[in-house]
């Protein structure tokens, strides 16, 4: 298993004592059959540890492929650090048990020790299956594509790497998913500050307007026709479909551009394969306008309600810390400002990965999304999140991500926000 230790990557060995996996592994080269049949063993077997251990074995190996990858790609143009890239993703330590905190009557938070096997990962959310490599293999969907290439999707849509690298200056994500990802509060603001072309604003929101509405759809049919959940590209018999129509691309890959100069700060303007999208679900797009304003007030104000206690926790904890080391209070404080990682650990004089293991940006976004969501799915508005089996898990997924937006009306993202008011009560 590969292991990113203090000294940098390390392969830790991994004994088996099982007799039959020890013989299926002599008798198998690591190949996408082999992979299948050994995802089918760990659900069949599914109290067994030793399956599911040696999977995360294999998927390491694809994981760190890809993180290099990227980290090749852009190294020269922009201040990467491979090790601060494989954090959130190469963080599986090979042990046989999972800590799983769990909630008491009296409010309290316990650890529960658990045999990190199948029949464990099924009895958890997708929130709460980590590490990352656990969560490969449990949503992998072998009809879809091979182990490894799965592997290497899910690292290109891990929200901290992703966020990692918007602070570099580095969107992942293609021009057609970041269009159908953007709100039209967004696609105002990017076209007003970074449009370029013969487009007015009136023409650019009509487009992205009819872009939503045939996106979906389209996509559909591409997954239908293909089985494949990435690599559509817009069609002349999409493009004559918006409003106004399009001869070509050009117009969605100005718009495209304009997003990303508006959210990352820099004239980055890089387009990524075709094959490298990933489908994003935007939790407002069959909304009208005003359904869709009262439902964001409603998830802000559950996310406010949940979010100030557990971060009022946190800070105090650590502010005990801050006499003998006054960079954990800058740390906050700059944070709160809206400050990158990176540039934080520059002002803090630390490395990125410190910063990251301070702020731990995941687990508290984890913690504040699923007591939103535990609030909102008791109301109307969200009475088809209940009747859906994997609903809430998608509904924190969504929460999460909007604690990160960056549309607050110029503001900093709701979650610096709060963080701010904490510390300033």
């Amino acid at each position: 298993m590969l292991d990113l230790a203090s000294n940098g990557i390390c392969k830790k060995q991994i004994k088996l004592s099982s007799e039959s996996l020890q013989e299926y592994i002599q008798l198998q080269e690591i190949s996408s059959n082999s992979d299948r049949t050994l995802w089918q063993i760990c659900q069949t077997e599914s109290e067994s540890t030793e399956p599911l251990l040696l999977l995360r074995c294999r998927v390491s190996h694809p994981v760190l492929e890809k993180v290099r990858v990227l980290f090749n790609q852009f190294q020269d143009r922009y201040d990467l650090d491979l090790k601060d890239m494989l954090i959130s993703v190469l963080d599986d330590t090979g042990d046989l048990f999972l800590r799983l905190p769990k909630r008491r009557e009296d409010g309290m938070i316990e650890t529960l020790r658990r045999s990190f096997n199948w029949k464990t990962l099924k009895e958890l959310s997708s929130a709460q299956i980590k590490p990352f490599g656990a969560d490969i293999i449990y949503s992998f969907d072998p009809d879809l594509s091979g182990l490894s290439t799965w592997a290497k999707n899910k690292v290109q849509a891990n929200t901290e790497l992703k966020a990692y690298l918007k602070s570099c200056g580095i969107l992942l994500i293609s021009p057609w998913a970041l269009i159908a990802d953007s709100t039209p509060t967004r696609v105002r603001k990017a076209w007003e500050r970074c449009g370029e072309g013969n487009l007015v604003l009136k023409d650019i929101e009509s487009l992205h307007s009819s872009y939503l509405k045939q996106y979906k759809q389209a996509k559909e049919l591409f997954k239908k026709s293909t089985g494949k959940i990435s690599g559509w590209v817009p069609n002349s018999s999409f493009l004559s479909s918006l409003k106004p129509p399009q001869k070509d691309r050009n117009g969605l890959l100005a718009l495209d551009k304009a997003i990303r100069q508006y959210l990352v700060g820099t004239s980055f303007t890089r387009q990524f394969e075709e094959g490298e999208e990933l489908q994003i679900e935007n939790p407002y797009r069959d909304c009208d306008e005003g359904s869709s304003t009262e439902l964001i007030k409603l998830i802000q104000q559950a996310l406010e309600r949940s979010a100030i206690p557990i971060i009022k926790n946190l800070i105090n904890v650590d502010r005990a810390k801050w006499d003998k080391d006054s960079s954990r209070k800058l740390a906050w404080e700059l944070y709160a400002q809206g400050l990158s990682q990176r540039d934080i650990a520059s002002r803090c004089e630390h490395k990125q990965a410190w910063v990251s293991k301070l702020l731990s940006e995941k687990t508290l976004s984890e913690k504040i999304a699923q007591e939103a969501a535990v609030e909102l799915i008791r109301r109307p508005e969200f009475q088809s999140v209940r009747k859906d089996p994997q609903g809430v898990d998608r509904m924190i997924e969504q929460l999460r991500n909007y604690l990160f937006s960056s549309e607050q009306e110029d503001k900093v993202p709701l979650l610096r926000q709060m963080i701010y008011e904490v510390l300033n009560q």
